[in-house]
């Protein structure tokens, strides 16, 4: 039963073959080197054609090996039938021409061409693909290269790449604006705070406030808004602050309030909050000479050599230059403007003070300068100083409204701005005046092109000393019964001094919740170039963008507007009783912005028929 028949191929004929068969498989399967040509096609040959010249066919008579290999597939046959398994093992055996095809092929060797066209002939086994090919030919460098850490590489780098691309679209998200206001100088369409020093802030309890008071509510200024303070008379004068007017020296701050070294105390930290800092400085003379400061000169001007100055030029240097103060109100400029060296000492006094800081000037200046003086004066002024009142009625603060807005102040781009106020120094107080109306004029004062001056004490109704009530002992005090001591919330009652130290009237109780409503102003002023822009520039020319549309019966109605912004309105009844109209021909509605009455801020008012209520004001944005 073991043994098998002669024609039977053996165990070791078996895999004989086997092995032979593999090694033609595993010399098939090497790498032809890149450069190497490809036969032509006319070299290639049918195996079947009978014109070959080589006998590539083996005898399958003249092969025993191939004989027994037939009858050993024959005698299995017969043995197992037409079994699946052993049918599909022998199917290339059984025909005869396949069998001699493989045969041929796994006995072969592989052939290569080199560039030359020479064949190189070698053994299949030596054929690897380790950076080498048979017969001393090398793969190129570049196989051999680190390619695992190569691809990690690549991976990382675009990764990184695609990581930063991503956290610099954040920053510019992050970093673009979130509104696109024009970029102004630091004193346009601001609103500046006027400080007497003397009324405001006592720090040692002597009756009198002083500098070292001030510092310490600096952040009550910016709290409020404030981008500029502006201190009214602080130079050593005879009897100061009673009267404050005479001074004595342009050069030395009135012991009464300080120290220099107090002063620069003062400027430090103003400039640390971002708050500049102006001074009034009273013009005694004009510029008789202009050899005595050099072009390029950086002169701190310590007062031992301003005597080569004169005094008006000297006190200008030395505050600005020497003790960083941003700007200057030019009092009693007015005065001067007739004078042959008008226009040169401003160009002088200009000079001095150097790039970004600031002259104001008052209003009867401008309307009383003439001839070249008034281009110069145009030029070198930074605001011109306007001061509102109803002394004249509802039609009255319209036409001087009208009347600056129509002046020459708009006629270049570069021309001063205006520094509007409803208080100041030099006036009665607002709510001395006008009691019931003081908040009311405080809002619309807000909402009037250019920048804006706030007294200290009106943002909280405080009320001086009628001038009419003067007593008669104190007749020589009449300058300064309106600088009543400042009152601040939540404060020591030494900080809160309810006689002034000058007469023997009581001030009046602040109201302040008008404080939360003079902040919501300011902060809406500053943020709204609608209001505080003063004019449209387009292709060089100036055109206003406000008008006072309507005042009848104690009612002003004023316009604000500007190219892709929307709309602003104000109304104030400035009467004592309430006011019904109809404004649908001008507007058809609003949403309240601000208000006198805080209640009303958010609300959507329709102007077909609606009341305003006496002694009130309202600030709309109308849809665009």
């Amino acid at each position: 039963m073991n043994e098998l028949p002669e024609h039977c191929i053996s165990n070791d004929a078996a895999e004989l073959e086997s092995e032979e068969y593999l090694r033609g498989v595993k010399s098939s399967t090497c790498l032809l080197l890149p450069t190497t040509p490809s036969p032509s096609p006319m070299d290639f040959k049918h195996p079947l054609e009978e014109d070959t010249n080589e006998n590539i066919f083996l005898n399958l008579c003249d092969n025993p090996k191939i004989i027994d290999l037939q009858n050993s597939g024959s005698a299995e046959g017969s043995q197992h039938g037409d079994s699946s398994s052993s049918a599909d093992s022998n199917s290339v055996v059984q025909d005869p021409i396949s069998a001699q095809l493989i045969n041929n092929i796994s006995m072969l060797d592989y052939q290569t061409l080199s560039k030359n066209g020479d064949i190189i002939m070698g053994e299949p086994e030596t054929c690897k693909l380790n950076g080498s090919l048979g017969g001393g030919q090398k793969l190129p460098n570049f196989v051999n290269w680190n390619w695992p850490l190569i691809r990690k590489f690549l991976l990382w780098f675009v990764v990184s790449g695609l990581i930063g691309c991503l956290a610099a679209i954040i920053a510019m998200v992050i970093t673009i604006p979130k509104t696109c206001n024009p970029d102004l100088p630091w004193y346009h369409g601001k609103v500046f705070y006027e400080i007497f020093p003397a009324s405001f802030k006592d720090s040692n309890n002597d009756g009198i406030g002083d500098l070292k008071g001030l510092i310490k509510k600096l952040d009550y200024v910016q709290s409020m808004g404030g981008s500029a303070i502006r201190l009214n008379y602080i130079f050593e004068a005879n009897n100061y602050p009673e009267q404050y007017y005479n001074t004595t020296s342009l050069l030395s701050i009135d012991r009464s309030l300080g120290v220099l070294k107090d002063f620069q105390d003062l400027v430090t930290a103003a400039h640390e909050k971002d708050i500049s800092v102006i001074l009034d400085i009273p013009v005694l003379n004009m510029v008789k000479s202009y050899d005595s400061l050099e072009s390029n000169s950086s002169l701190v001007f310590p007062k031992d050599v301003t005597h080569d100055l004169d005094q008006t030029s000297a006190a200008i240097a030395f505050w600005a230059r020497a003790q960083h103060v941003d700007g200057f109100y030019l009092k009693n400029l007015e005065k001067f403007v007739n004078e042959p060296d008008f226009g040169k000492s401003l160009q002088y006094w200009k000079h001095i003070i150097g790039v970004g800081k600031i002259f104001i000037a008052n209003e009867k200046a401008l309307n009383n300068v003439m001839d070249d003086n008034k281009q110069v004066f145009l030029n070198r002024i930074d605001l011109v100083d306007v001061h509102l009142d109803l002394e004249e009625g509802i039609d009255g603060l319209k036409n001087h409204i009208d009347k600056v807005v129509s002046s020459t102040l708009w006629e270049k781009p570069y021309y001063p701005w205006v520094h509007w106020n409803i208080g100041n120094i030099d006036t009665e107080r607002i709510s001395t005046r006008h009691k019931n109306n003081s908040l009311a004029l405080l809002v619309m004062e807000m909402v009037l092109p250019g920048t804006v001056s706030l007294f200290y004490g009106d943002e909280i109704g405080l009320t001086g000393l009628p001038e009419k009530e003067v007593e008669g002992d104190f007749h020589e005090h009449k300058y300064i019964h309106n600088l009543v001591p400042m009152a601040f919330a939540q404060s020591d009652e030494s900080d809160n001094v309810a006689i002034l130290p000058w007469n023997s009237k009581p001030v009046s109780e602040p109201e302040f919740h008008y404080l939360s409503i003079i902040k919501t102003l300011i902060e809406l002023r500053v943020n709204t170039p609608t209001i505080y822009l003063r004019a449209i520039y387009k292709d060089g020319i100036v055109m206003k963008n406000m008008e006072i549309r309507k005042t009848d019966k104690n009612l002003i109605v004023i316009e604000r507007w500007y190219p892709r912004r929307n709309t602003c309105v104000f109304v104030g009844n400035l009467g004592n009783v309430p006011i019904t109209t109809d404004l649908s021909t001008m507007f058809y509605g609003g949403t309240v912005v601000a208000s006198t009455n805080t209640s009303l801020i958010g609300e959507v008012i329709y102007f077909d028929k609606v009341t305003f209520l006496p002694n009130s004001a309202i600030i709309l944005k109308l849809e665009k």
